[in-house]
């Protein structure tokens, strides 16, 4: 986890089977939590995905997709206040860094398309993201999301009421309790 600044989930690679079940056994690991039974249903998840594959082309789906989230919900909590700020951004930048194989020129890019789209994110891509979490992230890791969320709601000096509602809505639907969050504000 080197500086700590990011997580990633443990994930075991399956090897294809020359058989008819190769099908089933290539399928996305997750598909069952509903990200790709619906085609078109989460279209901004699904174009940030899309485009942080082009970025990571060697990047396993899995840990793709917890980018895709983990990014998702640090600009909701930067645009929480109505607001994005350079300081915000800039924060964003610092910890995009510390996502392994992504080039340089990719850190400016996933900045725009998650300016572009998380604001749009809707109540079900939502609830698809905090379903995915729980399902990758044990407790602890869950808590080192949130801490990363309230630096990013902090990255102006402040974190404004409409940040701090946001965070506690997060960790309520990641089961992070009240008084932990207290002590990560």
């Amino acid at each position: 986890r080197g500086s700590g600044e990011g997580i990633r989930p443990t994930v075991s690679r399956t090897r294809r089977r020359p058989d008819s079940h190769a099908s089933l056994l290539a399928m996305d690991p997750l598909a069952w939590l509903g990200l790709r039974n619906s085609r078109g249903a989460h279209e901004h998840l699904d174009a940030m995905q899309t485009m942080l594959r082009e970025l990571l082309p060697d990047g396993e789906g899995v840990v793709i997709r917890y980018i895709v989230i983990v990014a998702t919900l640090l600009t909701r909590v930067a645009h929480a206040d109505g607001r994005f700020l350079d300081s915000e951004r800039d924060h964003l930048k610092v910890l995009f860094q510390h996502i392994d194989g992504m080039p340089p020129e990719g850190i400016e890019r996933l900045c725009t398309s998650l300016c572009e789209h998380a604001p749009r994110i809707t109540d079900s891509d939502l609830e698809l993201c905090y379903r995915e979490i729980k399902s990758l992230c044990d407790a602890s890791e869950r808590r080192q999301i949130m801490r990363l969320l309230a630096r990013q709601a902090n990255a102006d000096g402040i974190i404004h009421a409409a940040e701090h509602a946001t965070l506690r809505a997060i960790a309520s639907e990641l089961g992070v309790p009240d008084e932990e969050m207290d002590e990560i504000e």
